[in-house]
């Protein structure tokens, strides 16, 4: 999901105030007054007029086609979508829109297909070849990164006015070179040292940095973005995220070695001390091992859904609090526990009716999403007012920009969404 928001105040003109003590107190208060007024706020709220029904046609009719044309229409099906929830977006009774050309992100995803058939069945074919792919991926990983960046801002709008990334080239790479280094470098090692077990494990311990990479990642996304001729600013630090991810990852790892310990413990006990319990143990987990197995798995996926929705909310929430525009707030406050029993919801009721609740799954993620977010700002209809000439003068300069970026991207499993 992505939103984009932007609001501003319109200030009077600077004008030569006389000296204090000509102002009488009672004047003096009514600046006062004027002033506090002028600074005050108006929170704009967003919401989403969508229902998991209509989207289940919509969702439907995507896959039926895209599995019939073996994947063509699905550049198609994707626009479909982006529109269906754009325009279904408010903002001070005013909806966003998705203007892509579903031409360009099919182009985008037949360059994901061939780049990963080379990934997957051509990387192993020589190491000379694989240095070579190597050599294109990391290259090429953070140019696809910015231009789906921009091809998605670029394409969206809010009330005919567009919005904008001005992230630079170089700063794509200075973000993403490290994350396509981290996701590369074992598939390359296993290629070139594939009876080196050792190196090949050594070749995972940069995914330890990935509290830092995704911080700069979103530091990145957030503050180069625009709306119209407004530019974005960001608070957030390399560190931002890393007690997030270290609390999760503590609580997790204390949780697998609990469970561990507390099997095996359970086991070498009632063999010793109850051979014929133990015994009777055994041949019945032989007949409930495929029902236990799954349930074993359900709840361990719960108790992993909890560590990882604690980290959607505090990375959702940190970002888009750090995220500013000139004379514009924008406040996050998306629950936990909420958002955690929604998802849990969403994970049953999904599994119970094989994968057809999905589409109202995904509507119930976003309209919760969006409930809670707000954008604080001094007048939204005199931002509009000042944005339109600026809009007008940009013309059609929105559709502008390569698709291929955002069809690789998705493919390749990178989240350009927020």
């Amino acid at each position: 999901m992505q939103i984009q928001t932007g609001a501003t105040g319109m200030w009077p003109p600077a004008t030569d105030t006389p000296p204090a003590t000509t102002i009488p107190d009672h004047d003096a208060a009514t600046v006062t007054n004027t002033v506090q007024m002028t600074e005050q706020q108006t929170e704009y709220h967003l919401s989403f007029t969508g229902t998991g029904k209509e989207y289940f046609r919509i969702w439907i009719v995507n896959l039926c086609l895209s599995l019939a044309t073996l994947g063509i229409y699905s550049a198609w099906a994707k626009v479909r979508r982006l529109k269906y929830f754009d325009r279904n977006t408010q903002l001070n009774e005013a909806v966003f829109n998705f203007h892509g050309d579903p031409r360009i992100i099919f182009r985008g995803r037949v360059i994901a297909v061939i780049l990963l058939f080379c990934y997957h069945y051509l990387f192993t074919f020589s190491k000379t070849l694989a240095l070579i792919l190597f050599a294109v991926f990391l290259l090429g990983v953070p140019w696809m990164m910015r231009s789906a960046l921009r091809f998605r801002l670029r394409n969206s709008s809010y009330l005919g006015l567009r919005f904008q990334f001005h992230g630079t080239l170089a700063g794509a790479y200075r973000t993403y070179l490290p994350v396509g280094l981290m996701v590369l470098l074992p598939g390359l090692l296993g290629v070139l040292k594939p009876n080196q077990p050792g190196i090949l494990a050594l070749a995972f311990i940069p995914y330890l940095s990935w509290p830092w990479l995704h911080a700069r990642m979103r530091m990145y996304q957030h503050k180069d973005l625009a709306f119209s001729e407004l530019r974005s600013t960001c608070s957030l630090t390399s560190n931002s995220f890393l007690w997030a991810y270290f609390a999760v990852g503590l609580v997790l790892l204390i949780f697998v070695v609990m469970i561990g310990v507390g099997s095996a413990v359970f086991i070498a006990t009632l063999k010793n001390h109850a051979p014929d319990n133990y015994k009777f143990f055994m041949e019945l987990y032989g007949w409930l091992l495929f029902p236990l197995g799954f349930l074993a798995i359900l709840l361990a996926y719960i108790i992993f859904l909890s560590g990882s929705t604690l980290l959607q909310v505090k990375i959702w929430n940190k970002s888009w609090n750090a995220t500013r525009f000139p004379g514009i707030e924008i406040d996050s406050h998306l629950p936990y526990k909420a958002f955690y029993f929604l998802q849990v919801k969403n994970l049953i009721l999904t599994l119970l009716t094989l994968g057809l609740y999905r589409p109202f799954a995904v509507v119930n993620v976003y309209r919760f999403r969006l409930q809670h977010v707000s954008v604080k700002a001094a007048s939204l209809e005199q931002l509009l007012a000042s944005q339109q000439l600026p809009a007008v003068q940009t013309g059609k300069s929105g559709q502008v920009g390569q698709a291929s970026g955002d069809s690789t991207a998705d493919l390749f499993g990178f989240d350009l969404s927020w």
